[in-house]
């Protein structure tokens, strides 16, 4: 039955991260589609009677179409992703985009990346798009999981944020240290450290837009703390990665 559907992608790329969690690269085959960096696509595969569709944030370059890349966890419960950990590289799947309002704002302000999980796939979008084109952002981004080997992108973001060709400050932080030993960084969940990153950066609601992203129990803790901060509704970007109560 899955390879009766008439699909329009095939999977080009799986690199798993940990038991679980991978960064997995999609093509079209048939016409590519443009998107913005903050868009997602969904990406459907036949289940035992329908298609299942799930959208997914692109992580890959907007100015790359040669593939779109998603960052995506296995959830066992879920409708999606236990379909997708059945296939491997070079099996059909189904791709369809763009959609969505999560953006970086040409608004000429520094920003705050707080990303949970695979919330970080927008992000490196942003990130990439911006060196693709030669332009650049102040930017602050703090990613938290649970252990340190979930902490994607972990080693070209240090290096990038070392660098001096892109004014990124990078923040990892884990909240089962228990399980990463070797871990000398930050603990705790990400939205613990937002009030002390904002002070450790100087950053202000008259000169930073904050753009949140991942699990909706985050965005509301990081939504209250912005607004008792004194930044404004519009100055809080949020990208909920599933509505509560829905599985993958």
């Amino acid at each position: 039955m899955t390879q009766e559907y008439p699909y329009n992608g095939r999977l080009s790329r799986w690199e798993e991260l940990s038991p679980g969690l991978a960064i997995v690269a999609v093509q079209s085959l048939e016409e590519q589609f443009g998107f913005e960096p903050g868009q997602y696509a969904t990406l459907g595969l036949m289940g035992s009677e329908k298609l299942v569709q799930r959208p997914m944030s692109i992580s890959s370059s907007a100015d790359d179409l040669s593939e779109y890349e998603f960052f995506i966890r296995l959830v066992d419960s879920g409708g999606f992703t236990p379909l997708l950990w059945q296939r491997k590289v070079g099996d059909p799947i189904n791709v369809k985009g763009p959609k969505g309002r999560f953006l970086l704002q040409d608004d000429g302000r520094r920003a705050l990346f707080v990303a949970s999980g695979t919330g970080l796939a927008p992000f490196i979008s942003m990130i990439e798009t911006l060196r693709a084109r030669g332009q650049s952002r102040d930017i602050v981004l703090l990613h938290g999981v649970s252990h340190e080997h979930d902490l994607a992108w972990r080693e070209q973001l240090t290096e990038l944020a070392d660098g001096d060709g892109f004014p990124l400050r990078y923040v990892g932080t884990i909240s089962r240290p228990q399980g990463s030993p070797g871990w000398a960084g930050l603990t705790g969940r990400v939205e613990a450290i937002v009030a002390d990153q904002l002070q450790a950066h100087g950053l202000t609601p008259d000169d930073t837009t904050i753009y949140v992203c991942g699990n909706p129990d985050m965005i509301t803790a990081v939504d209250e703390l912005a607004l008792e901060r004194g930044f404004a509704p519009e100055q809080v970007r949020k990208e909920l990665y599933w509505p509560k109560g829905r599985a993958h």
